[in-house]
């Protein structure tokens, strides 16, 4: 695959997950029972075949993993707001 195309994709994924960060934490704020918070601080990484991204976020200092195959981030078509595993992450922390 391009260099750059990848670049881009990495791009995207990286950009929505803080998005969805962003968006848990403001909410927390609301809340007077204080859900829980995600750091901002994260990192990823590519399996080994090149094809699953796997996001590392601490939430409620505890590491939890969100592998995301190649379908759900390497497509240009790719609604990444709508993925389940992000919109389930942020149903748990909803007011």
């Amino acid at each position: 695959m391009n260099k750059i195309l990848d670049k881009v994709y990495k791009n995207q994924i990286v950009g929505t997950i803080n998005t969805y960060i962003r968006m848990i934490n403001e909410s927390d704020k609301l809340n007077e029972n204080g859900l829980g918070i995600i750091e901002n601080e994260w990192y990823s990484y590519l399996e080994e075949d090149g094809k699953t991204f796997v996001a590392v976020l601490k939430i409620n200092c505890q590491e939890e993993k969100f592998h995301f195959k190649e379908g759900e981030w390497k497509e240009l078509n790719v609604n990444m707001f709508a993925n389940e595993q992000l919109k389930k992450l942020q149903r748990r922390f909803k007011s």
